[in-house]
């Protein structure tokens, strides 16, 4: 299964995602969050995270030792960098994606 994450949809703070992203890492099929872009099986048994965050695009292919450790700790614990603790413009950018929605159709 591949998830793919664009923090930029959710102004939560650092703690938060790490709690929010630890409770949908354990059970993946079962939340529902504003970040989560799409979520694709793609045949592979190991659950596969594509994020954007911080300006950045990362893939994390989690092995069952680094999923048990993500459901705990939220995908921060895997990252090679210091993520941002707070975040802001999310509502602007859901705006955006609503006037982008009604131009399609």
């Amino acid at each position: 299964m591949k998830v793919i994450i664009d923090r930029g949809l959710c102004d939560a703070n650092l703690a938060f995602c790490q709690r929010c992203s630890a409770a949908f890492i354990k059970h993946p099929q079962g939340y529902d969050r504003p970040c989560i872009r799409e979520v694709v099986d793609d045949g592979n048994p190991l659950l596969t995270i594509e994020m954007f965050t911080d300006g950045r695009s990362i893939q994390i292919e989690l092995t069952e030792e680094e999923r048990d450790l993500a459901s705990v700790e939220g995908w921060e614990a895997l990252a090679d960098f210091d993520p941002a603790l707070f975040r802001t413009g999310a509502a602007e950018r859901w705006k955006e994606i609503g006037r982008l929605s009604t131009q399609h159709e």
